[in-house]
């Protein structure tokens, strides 16, 4: 029979999944013969952690945290093929001597490693799945993009490259982080008098290529002071031959410039970074489990209406942050027992008799506030700049303290690791049209900023860096919330002004936005995307007015047209569904059930089920012939971390 031929437009860590899973099914049950037909212009594997980079870049999850193969935990998707975490692999890596300076003492599962490492993690993967798949599976790598995709009459598809056109009876959109296009620009002749204007960097990635034509004599402001941010900043001092050393207390770091270092000046929105990761405490799979933000309880909700995410999710939100907060508080004043018996009586109260029984035990100055998490900015501080700068540091040096005590025995971080335990239960509210649409634009504008401060920031190392330039003179935060850099007059510099302080600007050489663009599917820099919409073979997902970001897909992963019919032989996952779907950027963790590895299961699934329907008549037989995981780990290491 002819092979059943499925193209993955997309090969970084979504890819990667879906590949997995097919291989993972295929060798338990053979579906048929099938060509897997991968295309990705980079290296297959992984994505946006180009292995090439610097190893100043790090990731912002601890290596035990992080893998692509699925586990015991994962539900419904498939059968398990075992691979390793990136933390094993390290492991595994180091002890052949195939990971240069990385040795087995110095690899641990609560560290943060280079982002390159984990591509290099991406890239061996690959190689690994690539090398298990059974006889009858033929994986073909088209190194290139597909610019656009047109539907037969037999419902194949028909991609177009640069340089062929390529069938397939089965498709999967997962293209990742991808860039927004660029209107033109009209540049106005100038005179040699009138060349001193900013230098605009809209995406500093590739980095070192994008900050290269900042000099030393530059002041620079980067917007944004999340972790692209940080990506910029270690690429400004320690990419330019800076250099950090221990300082006089624990955690406290100095700076010693090597004088290629421009002038830095960071702002934002709210004017303070994003909050250091604590010490893991949790091991590798360990999680907050909910005691009032229960899944089922939201789906029930669901089934009679759509949800308003500050009546009906936030206060259960709150309430759980608390209990983790209440318990690490009590545990940390060394009551053990106490704290059991409190956090017993917590979960089961109503909202005013938790709020009796916290006002009977905790002093009000020691109590949890949601409200001054959102908003931790206090009146005083923006009484002036200089107080202001004095606030930040002060509020710096604090959440170092708190990371270092890790994130089970720090109050403050323990509940807001909370916000990272539960993502899925916020999924079950959010997904699919869960919220009213006045809610979802609420989540959106005000809960993710506050969300991913809080619990998806940096390593602490890069918090205790910021006051070491800080203290140098390196880096500046001090323009407060809501500063803005202006556009510049005709030949001139663009301006960088506080809005708190009047008079408080200055002029600025470059600038940097050092935010991942989120854009739509319909600004796509990609002809592919682009095509799909304007063909109508998917459509802009869409809660009432409100466009989110993402196409539309139903919960089996397939594309929604135009017309609203579902196409059953095409799939999106990851980013391009960032909308519909909630967090879809997270990489894969063991041990959870990662939701990641779920979707692909459940997408393959349904993939597999329709080619085995193909072939009604044909008994299905199971894959003979399959290389071992020591085969594979082998090839891997030798051809894959290159």
């Amino acid at each position: 029979m002819t092979a059943a031929r499925i193209g993955i437009i997309g090969v970084g860590p979504r890819g990667l999944t879906v590949l997995e899973r097919i291989i993972a099914n295929e060798r338990q049950q053979r579906s048929g013969d099938i060509e897997v037909v991968l295309f990705d212009p980079n290296v297959p594997g992984p994505g946006c952690h180009d292995p090439g980079q610097s190893d100043i870049h790090l990731v912002n999850t601890v290596a035990g945290q992080l893998t692509v193969f699925a586990d015991a935990s994962v539900v419904d998707a498939g059968p398990l093929m075992n691979g390793p975490s990136f933390f094993q692999w390290l492991q595994e890596q180091s002890s052949s001597g195939a990971n240069g300076p990385l040795t087995p003492s110095r690899a641990t599962p609560d560290a943060y490693y280079a982002r390159g490492l984990f591509g290099r993690y991406l890239q061996w993967a690959f190689r690994y799945v690539s090398a298990l798949a059974p006889p009858h599976v033929k994986i073909i790598l088209k190194k290139t993009s597909v610019n656009r995709a047109h539907r037969e009459d037999d419902g194949a598809w028909v991609l177009e490259t640069p340089d062929a056109q390529i069938r397939v009876n089965y498709l999967f959109l997962t293209t990742g982080h991808t860039k927004p296009a660029k209107p033109p620009k009209v540049v106005p002749p100038r005179s040699a008098a009138q060349r001193r204007d900013t230098l605009v960097v809209d995406d500093p990635y590739p980095i070192q290529r994008k900050l290269a034509p900042i000099t030393p004599d530059m002041s620079v402001a980067v917007e944004g002071m999340g972790l692209t941010t940080f990506d910029v900043v270690a690429e400004l001092t320690v990419g330019r031959g800076g250099r950090f050393t221990a300082g006089a207390a624990p955690g406290e770091l100095k700076y010693v410039r090597s004088g290629r270092e421009p002038r830095i000046i960071l702002f934002s929105r709210s004017g303070i970074p994003l909050s250091a990761r604590a010490v893991n405490q949790k091991g590798v799979s360990n999680q907050y489990r909910a005691r009032f933000l229960f899944a089922d309880k939201l789906r029930e909700l669901r089934a009679q209406r759509k949800l308003d995410f500050v009546a009906d999710v936030l206060p259960l939100l709150v309430a759980d942050m608390e209990y983790a907060y209440y318990d690490a508080y009590l545990r940390e004043r060394g009551d053990a027992v106490t704290a059991v018996l409190f956090c017993n009586q917590l979960s089961g109260a109503d909202a005013s008799h938790r709020q009796a029984l916290i006002a009977r035990h905790v002093p009000v100055e020691d109590r949890f506030c949601w409200d001054r998490l959102a908003a931790p900015v206090p009146g005083h501080a923006l009484a002036g700049q200089e107080g202001f700068r004095r606030w930040l540091t002060g509020y710096l040096r604090h959440d170092v303290q708190e990371a270092r005590k890790g994130n089970l025995d720090s109050p403050l971080k323990a509940a807001c690791d909370v916000l990272r335990d539960l993502r899925d239960n916020l999924r079950a509210a959010i997904e699919f049209g869960g919220l009213t649409e006045a809610s979802h634009r609420w989540v959106l504008s005000e809960f993710m900023p506050i969300m991913n401060r809080l619990a998806v920031g940096p390593p602490q190392s890069r918090i205790s860096e910021m006051l070491a330039l800080m203290e140098a003179g390196v880096l500046q935060a001090d323009f407060g919330p809501g500063a803005t850099c202006q556009a510049a007059p005709p030949g001139g510099r663009m301006r960088l002004s506080a809005t708190q302080w009047a008079g408080h600007s200055t002029e600025v050489d470059a600038l940097v936005r050092a935010r991942i663009s989120m854009h739509s599917p319909k600004d796509d820099a990609s002809p592919l995307l682009q095509g799909l919409l304007h063909d109508g073979y998917v459509r802009l997902y869409r809660n009432g007015g409100l466009h989110p970001g993402g196409i539309e897909i139903d919960r089996n992963h397939n594309w929604v047209a135009d017309n609203g019919s579902t196409i059953a032989n095409a799939w999106a996952l990851g980013i391009p569904t960032e909308g519909i779907k909630f967090c879809t950027f997270v990489v894969p963790r063991p041990g959870v059930n990662s939701t990641a590895l779920v979707d692909a299961g459940r997408a393959v699934g349904h993939l597999l089920a329709s080619i085995r329907s193909g072939r009604s008549g044909h008994a299905l037989k199971p894959a003979s012939a399959l290389p071992t995981e020591a085969e594979a780990s082998a090839y891997a290491s030798l051809y894959g971390a290159c």
